[in-house]
């Protein structure tokens, strides 16, 4: 007869207790030393100003005489729908990210690629788009509307050597956005190449290698194992490059002030109008709002409709 050993029980049984040496304890409190200076400014000037916005959106008030607010609930919501300022705005900065996405996407890739062979001049190309993202985004408006304007621009000098007629970019309700969006791409898609030339750079060669072995062409390579690998990384340049878009300022601001016709009437300068032009503080928060919710669902929609099902 066998004599069993005992057992102890599943509850008696306790994990060893985690011991912390006065080491880690010194490594936690200075790590807590460097981020608290940058946690302290990033809640009293991100997060605070964002509930004092949530808060502001259901008063209704006068940044002359905000002492005067009357509490009015959810009537600036509704507001946006009844009028038709917010819509319009928002199908114009709609359709400028749009068309920004649309754009900066493959000619950032291309960049990417020709950054990333052994083709010369490849430090001249990655300085020059560069230079415009470095830029402050005031210089590079004011240094565009110069180009474009109607009578003594650059750009209308240059086409009529051709014998083309003056245009009137952006005094025109038809070309003022798309003059924008060009303004736009040159200024970030340099931003979208480094990315885009990141992403690149940390593909295994191996798998390309292996793909031309076995007869396979360079469009072949880039369309069935360069572009799927890079899934992520254009996730990660889509989601930025929207978001960037939907808060667009300077261009609506400088170039056109939301002209003509409000053709350029982005949703940020519209929110600046109606806060400090119009006075009307309570419903420039609820634009506000509306719009941290919409880039907000924006991005997560993206990021679902994106997702790679690969993990490399």
């Amino acid at each position: 007869m066998s004599i069993s050993e005992p057992t102890l029980s599943a509850a008696a049984v306790k994990p060893p207790r985690k011991v912390v040496t006065k080491r880690q304890k010194r490594d936690r409190l200075v790590a807590f030393g460097f981020l608290a200076p940058f946690m302290t400014l990033l809640l009293i000037f991100q997060y605070v100003p964002l509930l004092v916005m949530a808060r502001n959106s259901v008063y209704d008030y006068s940044l002359l005489n905000p002492a005067a607010e009357k509490f009015v609930g959810l009537r600036n919501f509704t507001d946006m729908i009844d009028y038709d300022d917010a819509a319009t705005s928002f199908g114009m900065t709609f359709l400028f990210a749009l068309g920004v996405v649309i754009f900066v996407i493959p000619v950032a890739f291309a960049l990417a690629l020709f950054l990333n062979s052994r083709l010369p001049a490849r430090g001249l190309v990655r300085t020059m788009i560069m230079l415009p993202v470095v830029t402050s985004s005031v210089v590079v408006a004011t240094m565009w509307s110069f180009l474009l304007d109607p009578s003594n621009g650059l750009i209308n000098g240059a086409l009529a050597i051709f014998g083309v007629a003056p245009l009137p970019f952006l005094t025109s309700t038809s070309q003022a956005l798309p003059a924008i969006v060009a303004m736009t791409l040159w200024q970030q898609v340099g931003f979208g190449a480094i990315l885009f030339l990141a992403g690149l750079q940390g593909l295994p060669s191996e798998l390309g290698e292996a793909a031309r072995i076995d007869g396979a062409t360079r469009g072949q390579v880039l369309w069935n194992i360069t572009i799927p690998l890079l899934s992520r990384t254009t996730l990660f340049v889509v989601v930025i490059m929207t978001v960037f878009s939907l808060q667009a300022f300077a261009p609506a601001f400088l170039m056109t002030q939301g002209g003509p016709q409000d053709s350029t009437n982005l949703i940020v300068y519209h929110i600046y109008n109606t806060a400090f032009i119009m006075q009307q503080a309570g419903y420039a928060s609820a634009l506000s709002v509306a719009l941290l919710l919409v880039v907000l669902a924006i991005s997560m929609l993206q990021m679902a409709l994106l997702r790679s099902r690969w993990n490399y």
